[in-house]
Order: structure tokens, then sequence, then C-alpha cells
């Protein structure tokens, strides 16, 4: 039973106790709560009841456990709820006296551990050199061991162990075809001497003599190395996998124990800082992330937090937003910099007091939904022939035309993801209308702002002074009254 969406509540505690102590107590007449439990779960209660009494003679162990749950905090709990539910727990085991009961109150971030983490798995892998540092492990693998370790029983690629890689496979990049043509190469050099091979970190590696257990592993840097092996294999068919097994050629395999995240962090960045990558995608690890990427899929679009992830998943590319463009709307329409978002669009998330700012924690995630689908309409309707706006345009009317259609249902310049949250929370939608009106103020007041000047549109949409401008023209009215 889920209490108010923000907050733990009391009227949540109070339901539990007015029916939970009586649905567990053995000599209550479980059809007189038939106006608060519905059939099923009378049905569930009668089972529980008579095994329960059947198995008294055994003393069996009975555990109850309540769980609430809410988008709220479970740091920020009211003294009042936590008193009420200390007392639905002293109730249940009044009725239930060899029972081990607990209440348990379930927040937000509480909530998304339980959704992030996945299950536990151990996966073996075979080498045939080792050298040894503590516990981390530098190594030659086989290629056929090394596949083994990333492919499942169908030979499919077991994706999840490149969850932390800060962008997915590139296809056919120059790269990637380098290696695909070593591999294909089988009198050649020996194929770890031609390739960096592969780092992965994982919670724990035992070793029995050359063979390891790796427990919950990662695989940081090699992601199109191992793309590239798992494709060119796969195309191969049974006849390449059964070749596969008699080839010497080897993959050099760094093994790294580190279960702690900050440590595993560094390794991330920089293994994957030694070639060229983004700066937005470096964070592209962070939990924050992650939250926005899972948020995201639940509401039909699809984040790409690794670049590249989706497009190879085959998804409708309309519907991929990439780091960058959601900095790009959270500077835009969130903190009213609009100029920042159209200027800096890939290098704003480098500085961190920037990328904190535009992925603020605190933010729900349907704060970053909404100003993402804020963004996507404004380019829609700038795209189409309703707008009449050139293509050399689009790109610097954009971040503009979605901050004045913000300011005007604000009637203020929006400074903090707070001022928005409302409508976030509302999904507020723009007309047809609303989206000409925004448009074409921005248009003719930057017609008028670089008109006998020699600053371009161009340049002065990346300045400040422009924003200024814009912001005193829109809300200029409102202050005349």
């Amino acid at each position: 039973m889920a209490a108010s969406p923000k907050s733990f509540a009391q009227t949540t505690i109070s339901a539990l106790q007015s029916v939970l102590p009586s649905a567990l107590d053995l000599g209550a007449d479980l059809d007189s709560l038939s106006d608060e439990l519905n059939e099923q779960v009378r049905e569930k209660l009668f089972v529980f009841r008579s095994a329960y009494k059947h198995l008294l003679a055994k003393r069996p162990k009975v555990q109850v456990n309540v769980i609430v749950g809410t988008r709220g905090l479970s740091t920020e709990i009211n003294a009042n709820v936590s008193s009420r539910a200390d007392r639905l727990r002293e109730e249940i085991f009044h009725k239930l006296p060899s029972a081990d009961v607990n209440v348990t109150m379930l927040g937000a971030e509480e909530l998304w551990r339980m959704y992030d983490t996945r299950e536990a798995e151990t996966l073996t892998l075979e080498c045939d050199e080792v050298l040894t540092s503590g516990e981390s492990y530098v190594a030659l693998a086989r290629l056929s061991s090394f596949i083994k370790l990333i492919s499942d029983e169908g030979l499919g690629l077991r994706r999840h162990l490149f969850d932390a890689n800060v962008r997915d496979y590139q296809c056919q990049v120059a790269v990637n075809k380098e290696i695909l043509a070593s591999l294909r190469d089988s009198a050649g050099p020996d194929f770890w001497w031609l390739n960096n091979g592969v780092t992965i970190v994982c919670d724990e590696a035992h070793s029995v003599g050359k063979t390891f257990a790796l427990k919950n592993i990662q695989i940081v840097n090699g992601l199109q190395t191992s793309h590239t092996l798992h494709n060119w294999i796969k195309e191969a068919g049974a006849a390449g996998k059964a070749a596969l097994e008699l080839d010497d050629r080897k993959i050099l395999v760094r093994v790294i124990k580190a279960s702690d995240d900050a440590v595993r962090d560094k390794i991330i960045r920089a293994t994957n800082r030694q070639t060229p990558v983004p700066d937005a995608s470096l964070r592209a690890t962070d939990e924050i992330q992650r939250r926005i990427e899972a948020y995201f899929g639940a509401k039909g679009l699809f984040y790409d937090r690794r670049k590249g992830y989706y497009r190879n998943l085959g998804k409708d590319p309309a519907k991929i937003i990439s780091i960058p463009y959601l900095g790009q709307a959270m500077y835009a329409i969130a903190y009213g910099r609009p100029e920042v978002a159209r200027g800096k669009p890939n290098s704003l998330l480098a500085e961190d007091a920037r990328y904190r700012q535009a992925f603020d924690p605190k933010a729900g995630p349907n704060i970053f939904y909404w100003a993402a689908s804020v963004l996507r309409q404004v380019d829609e309707y700038l795209q189409s022939s309703r707008s009449q706006t050139r293509y050399s345009e689009r790109r610097h009317l954009a971040p503009f035309v979605a901050f004045a259609l913000v300011m005007k249902v604000l009637d203020k310049d929006p400074s903090h993801w707070g001022d928005i949250a409302k409508m976030a929370e509302a999904h507020r939608t723009f007309s047809d209308n609303e989206l000409e009106d925004a448009s074409t103020t921005v248009k003719e007041e930057l017609d008028k702002y670089t008109q006998g000047s020699r600053i371009s549109k161009s340049d002065a949409t990346k300045r400040q002074p422009f924003t200024k401008h814009l912001v005193s023209v829109i809300l200029a009215p409102s202050k005349l009254f």
C-alpha cells in the first residue's frame, strides 16, 4: 500500500493498522473483513492460517514484513509516522508472538537501489598466462575463452556486462574495421600484439590455477573490441565456432578487483581518456544518468547516456535523447540560459559546476523528461512547414524559443528547476499558436537586436546580452500594470 506520492503519510499507516492485525489474528473471522480485503487476499490469508495451525507443533518460524513505499525520502519521515509504524509492528507481534515482525519504510532512494541492483552473478574466464599484483591480474586469454565470457549459451551478447561504459558499439568506424581485419587474418601476428585488450572490474576475483571466477564484472574498457569479436564469431556461424576452438590467438585482459563505486569511476574515466570521448559521455556512468535513462524508457523515450546504444538496438532516432541535448534543454528552460545551451551544446557539461547544475540529483526525473519534451516539441515545430524557419536558423533559435515559451507562462525569467516544477508535474504542452507566437517573438527581436550591428545572428545567440534583451521585451508588458 502506497502513501502520498512524495511523502510518507500517517493515513497509510493508519489504514494498515485498521486491518493488518485483525487479518493476522488466527481467532478473527476473515469474512468480517470483506469490506477491507478482497476475496483473493482473504483466500491467501486462509491458506496461511491453515498452514500455520497445522505446523504449530513443529514451531515454525514466521516472518511478517510490512513495506511502505513512496517517492519521498526515508531520511525525512515525520516522527508521528515513525511512532505509528512502531505501534503497527507491536500490534502485529501481539497477534503472532512467535513471529519476526518488521515494518520497513522505502523511499525514492531505496526503491531506486532495488531497481538498479542486478542479481549477483559469477562468470569464469580461462587464461593461458597470468601476472598477479595483489588481488588484481594481467592475463592472456584465448579468444574462444573470452567470447564465452561475454556470450550467453545461445551466443547472445551479455549486454549488461558493458553497462558501465561511456559509449556503446560504434559499428564500422576505422578502429573496428582494423580489429575485424586482424581477426580475419588468422595467419597474421597474434591478436594481442595489435590490440590494447580489455579492462574488467569486479567485486571479487578468485583463481584456481589459471581459471578465474569473477563476481559482478563490468567491462569498462574494450567494448569496441568485445563487440567486434562477438560479431565476428556470430557471423562465422557453427563452422567458425568450431575453428575458434583451435585458434591459439589471445587477448590481453586486465582484471581489477574494485567494488568501490568511486574507484570504478576513476578507472572508467582514466581508461576512456586514452581515446577521444566527448566530455558529456564521460558522465554516462553517474547514478543520475542511469535514473534519467530508466524514467525516460518508461515514458517511451530513449536516453542515450551510452552513445550509440539505442541506435544499435534499432530504436527510432526521433525518440533518442542524448546527454548534451538534455543538458541544453535544462540550461535553456530550467535555468534561463539559452545562450549557454546554444553556444556550448557539447562542452557545457565538461565543467563540474555546470554539470552539477544541469543534472542536479535533487531534481525529479520528471523535470528532465519535461525539459527534453519541450525542446523536442520546439525542434519539431521549427522543422515543420508551419514555422517557415530556414534550416540554418533552427539550431540557434530552438533554445531561445523554448526559453520564451516557458517565460511567457511563468511571467518571469526561470533561474532554477524549481521554477518549472509545477509545469513539469502537469506535463504542460504548448499549442501551435503558442509555438508560433514564441517563434515570431524570438525571430523579430533577433532581427532588431542585430540590425545595423556588426554581430551576426549566430554569434548573438551565443551571448548573454541577447538573452537579457529578450527577457526585457517579453516581461515588459506585465511590468507596466
